[in-house]
């Protein structure tokens, strides 16, 4: 009800479009340079996060290529450990094949080393005859040398 009264006290124009569309139209214009401010506020912001995504993608790939170089030469070290020591268990299978026969070889080598031991004791009990027998034809002749004298 007060409403009333204080629009009937208000003078109005009887041609209200000649003030309303040019000030829908102020309106408009302020809400459309507002909002290409905003725009152009996010575009550099998206921009921003674009940079950086590629800057960021950029850094991924050549950590990529470096982490492939290491994992192409940590392979290679793994296979030569691997070839090494495929190798030494095959090395250490020879010796332990070689440690089963040991034993039999050794009794063959101490019964060989004893025979050699008494073949080299036996010549070695001739050789001792025969020097002293040589001795004895020596001293033999030497004897029957001073008598002829």
């Amino acid at each position: 009800f007060h409403y009333l009264r204080l629009i009937s006290f208000l003078p109005m124009d009887r041609n209200i479009s000649s003030w309303l569309l040019p000030l829908l139209l102020a309106v408009g214009c302020v809400a459309l340079i507002g909002n290409i401010f905003h725009a152009r506020k996010i575009n550099k912001s998206l921009m921003f996060d674009i940079e950086q995504a590629q800057a960021d993608a950029q850094v991924s790939s050549d950590n990529s290529k470096d982490c492939t170089k290491k994992v192409a030469t940590l392979t290679e070290e793994k296979n030569q450990l691997t070839a090494q020591l495929t190798a030494a268990n095959a090395a250490l299978t020879a010796l332990q094949e070689e440690n089963v026969k040991l034993p039999i070889d050794s009794k063959a080598a101490d019964t060989a080393a004893e025979k050699t031991e008494e073949g080299k004791k036996e010549e070695g009990e001739k050789e001792e005859g025969e020097k002293e027998k040589g001795k004895k034809r020596r001293r033999g002749k030497r004897r029957r040398g001073k008598g002829k004298r």
